[in-house]
This record gives C-alpha cells, sequence and structure tokens, in this order.
C-alpha cells in the first residue's frame, strides 16, 4: 500500500471517528438533585432555588417535587412542567402547568431572583421532607446542580402561577362510587345510568333546573281548560289527576324534577283560572243579594 493510499484510508478513520462522537442533543434525566427536611413550620415558605438561567429558550423542564407533608398527614407528589419564552416584555413564563398525584396540592409559584428561577411554596405546613427530580429537555447538566432548598420569603419578579391540571382516562372507582369513561357519575353506586345517580340524600342551598316550554300557555286565550266536573270525572275513573303520572309509576320509575315542576305549575294556574271564575260568579250573586235587600228594605 502506498502513502497516498495509507493517507486516503487515515482521513476516513478520522471522519468515522468523528461522527461516532458527535451526537444529538438528548434530554436529560437528573434524580434526587436536592432534598430537604424541615422539622418545624416554615416562617416564609419553602424556596427551590435552582440554577436554571432566567433566559429565553434556555430548557424545556419537567420537574418532579415527592415527599411527606406530616402536618397534613399528606404525601406530596407534584410534577412541574414549564417553559421560558420570551415576548415584547421580555422573559416569561410561558403556560406553566402542574399536576399532582399525592394528597397535598399547594400553591406554587415561579420567579425570576437573581436571574435564576426559583420555584416558591406558599403553603406553610408543619414538618415537611421532600425531594426532587428534573427531567432536562434540552441536556443542560449544568442547570441542575447546585439547587438548594430553604426557607426564605420570595423576592423575585416574573411571577407566575402554574395552573394545576389533571386528566383521567377510563373508570375511576371511589369508595361508595364509580365516575365511569362515558361519564356519569355515581354517589353510593357503582352502575350510574345518569350522567349522576346518587343513592342517597342531597342537601343543597340551591338546585337551578333548566327547562322549556313552561305553561304560561294556560292563560291564553285559545287554552281549553278543563271543567271541574271533567276533572271530578278524571279522577273518579283513574284515581289521580290529568296528565299526573300513577302512584304505581312514580314508585316503581321515580320522576323528573323538571317535567314534575311543570305538570304542578300547569294545574295551579289551571285552579288559579277555575278559582277567578267562580270569585266572578259570587261577586255577581252578591251583587244581586244587595240589590235584593235594597228592593226589600223600601
Amino acid at each position: 500500500m502506498n502513502t497516498k493510499k495509507m493517507i486516503q484510508n487515515l482521513r476516513i478513520l478520522v471522519v468515522l471517528g468523528l461522527l461516532f462522537l458527535i451526537k444529538p442533543i438528548q434530554a436529560q434525566v437528573y434524580p434526587d438533585i436536592a432534598r430537604a427536611s424541615f422539622t418545624t413550620t416554615p416562617v416564609n415558605g419553602v424556596k427551590i432555588k435552582t440554577n436554571i438561567p432566567f433566559v429565553s429558550s434556555v430548557d424545556m423542564v419537567s420537574l418532579e417535587i415527592k415527599g411527606f407533608s406530616y402536618g397534613i398527614s399528606a404525601s406530596l407528589d407534584l410534577h412541574l412542567c414549564f417553559y421560558l419564552f420570551s415576548n415584547a416584555s421580555g422573559v416569561y413564563f410561558h403556560a406553566p402547568t402542574i399536576s399532582s398525584s399525592g394528597a397535598h396540592t399547594p400553591q406554587i409559584l415561579l420567579a425570576n431572583e437573581n436571574s435564576k428561577v426559583v420555584i416558591f411554596m406558599v403553603d406553610k405546613v408543619y414538618h415537611q421532607k421532600l425531594y426532587l427530580n428534573a427531567y432536562s429537555g434540552l441536556n443542560r447538566p449544568t442547570y441542575y446542580t447546585g439547587w438548594t432548598i430553604v426557607d426564605e420569603a420570595l423576592t423575585g419578579t416574573s411571577i407566575a402561577e402554574p395552573i394545576y391540571k389533571n386528566s383521567f382516562k377510563g373508570e375511576i372507582t371511589l369508595p361508595g362510587g364509580k365516575w365511569t369513561s362515558v361519564g356519569n357519575v355515581g354517589i353510593g353506586t357503582d352502575a350510574p345510568l345518569e350522567k349522576l345517580s346518587v343513592n342517597g340524600n342531597i342537601r343543597a342551598h340551591q338546585i337551578k333546573v333548566e327547562t322549556a316550554n313552561w305553561p304560561d300557555y294556560v292563560f291564553k286565550d285559545d287554552y281549553q281548560l278543563k271543567s271541574l266536573s271533567e276533572t271530578e270525572k278524571f279522577i273518579q275513573t283513574n284515581g289521580h289527576l290529568p296528565e299526573v303520572p300513577k302512584a304505581e309509576i312514580i314508585e316503581k320509575e321515580g320522576y323528573s324534577l323538571n317535567e314534575m315542576d311543570k305538570i304542578l305549575l300547569k294545574k295551579i294556574e289551571e285552579l288559579t283560572l277555575h278559582l277567578i271564575e267562580k270569585d266572578k260568579r259570587l261577586e255577581k250573586v252578591e251583587k244581586k243579594l244587595l240589590e235584593y235587600e235594597a228592593v226589600s228594605k223600601k
């Protein structure tokens, strides 16, 4: 092999070696980057001081905050995501969100302090232990060292509050109930057939029922009002008012609050029309009696 050929082969080997050395930027997980244990109640709140620069497009951060809040006997399992972006006003936290898999959902604030990102837990809970895992979307290892968790007041700017978001798919089973995959909720039952099925008592300050075809048509001139004698015959034959469901049906199937409200109001309006008519007749009778008495006294 001549010298020229050897040099050419060597160049090829060098190029291949460089290709193997060059790797695309990959995301990286950084476990247990900081820990803290507070045996008393924080005076200011819990501040997580990161090493992430407050610079636009610096990283795509996914952070896990895990631990236990002994003061309220609740597990802490938060997943915080945010991205730093910029507009005409400067750098800001773009669409920060947070989800919880635990029993404690403290208020979280993000801020810029000394050109670094800080994460602040507003809630002051007695005796907390927590640790952090991070996922760097752009693989910035230097940003995930030197973090500290301290009891300090929040003094930063560009403050943003992540929105809690949790989504579930499929069926959710709860003690004494179920939320089905089609959106039906059962309380006291695990087989809800309606959007809300409750096997038990309900207490509320107010219930709003939306409906249509409210029976004001009873007061229109063309409405055919049944006479009281007709209603009497219907009751004698059927044992209930016209349009009102029979007791056997109600006991077996229940009734729609919406429909029953309309039926009862219709009956009240019909009864009101009958009373108005009876009152007019009574006035005529009283008038005739007064006229008769006046004639008798002469």
